[in-house]
């Protein structure tokens, strides 16, 4: 069989299985989406009603928004195709790709500068102390109370465990007298605040937010420990969803996006910006060297 008579059997083939993958492509309705537990979840649907209302009208279906109790949560309904986007920390973004997830980070936030964090798409994780209570350095926390948010978060837990590791030679569990999980770093920051614990690890721009908020006083708590950079919290979808509707999901997020300036002042950001995989490879390697 010559190579001319062999082209349209190839091209035939092409087609058909693009049009095969097509067909197994999903297009849900209502759309799913969730957000990892950052604060009150009252307040966080609050705030990103908005962006739920413009993914509703430019899509053309409802959009239902999950209730995720903790990160896991939300890792767990991508793995099960339960849920179709969502906001992951950068660990939890780690972990699920690690275990299969079948998703695409595709765009992140611009933070605005504030008075731990710096203006971009990074953050850090902080271990705080109250200032008035006289602990000033790691080795005068030993034996105390110390509280992590989630054990997905990076900020609230991965980075945090691991640089007590190598700080101080022990796990947490054995340097601290007791290692609470607030359940949001909001609720860590509270805990330390009303003397329930005597440290907590949270992220600065979480620490940010409760100064704008009013809720802390700007010295009313002293750092003791400041990570490096963090790639700040991924938007992920299901790979599985058809290419059109991925594709106006991403227009959404990073063409149509101005429509959300309100969203973006109650946030105190400056919008969406791109992101890929790539931007996550340092904490995703991270996971084969954790304690």
């Amino acid at each position: 069989m010559t190579l001319l008579r062999l082209l349209p059997l190839a091209l035939i083939a092409f087609l058909a299985n693009a049009f095969a993958n097509e067909s197994r492509c999903t297009d849900p309705r209502p759309l799913r989406l969730a957000l990892i537990p950052k604060s009150n979840s009252e307040l966080q649907a609050n705030q990103y009603r908005p962006l739920i209302d413009l993914l509703a009208k430019s899509l053309g279906r409802p959009i239902e928004l999950i209730a995720a109790p903790s990160y896991g949560t939300v890792i767990e309904g991508l793995l099960a195709n339960h849920i179709d986007l969502a906001e992951l920390g950068p660990a939890s973004y780690a972990i699920a790709m690690s275990r299969g997830a079948q998703i695409a980070a595709f765009a992140t936030v611009a933070l605005r500068q504030g008075p731990h964090t710096d203006s971009g798409t990074a953050y850090r994780s902080l271990l705080l102390v109250r200032r008035d209570s006289g602990l000033r350095t790691l080795a005068q926390l030993r034996g105390k109370n110390l509280s992590l948010t989630d054990p997905a978060s990076t900020s609230g837990a991965v980075l945090p465990r691991q640089a007590i590791t190598q700080l101080t030679g022990y796990l947490p569990e054995s340097y601290f007298g007791r290692v609470i999980f607030a359940g949001s770093h909001d609720r860590a920051i509270d805990s330390l605040r009303n003397r329930k614990v005597d440290a907590a690890f949270v992220a600065s721009t979480r620490l940010d937010e409760a100064i704008r908020r009013g809720k802390v006083g700007n010295d009313e708590f002293a750092v003791l420990w400041r990570s490096e950079l963090i790639p700040y919290d991924p938007f992920v979808m299901r790979q599985q969803l058809c290419a059109p509707l991925q594709k106006r999901i991403r227009e959404v997020f990073l063409k149509e996006s101005g429509q959300l300036k309100s969203m973006f002042q109650e946030l105190d950001i400056n919008g969406f910006v791109s992101t890929d995989n790539e931007q996550y490879t340092e904490i995703r390697n991270l996971f084969t060297t954790l304690p």
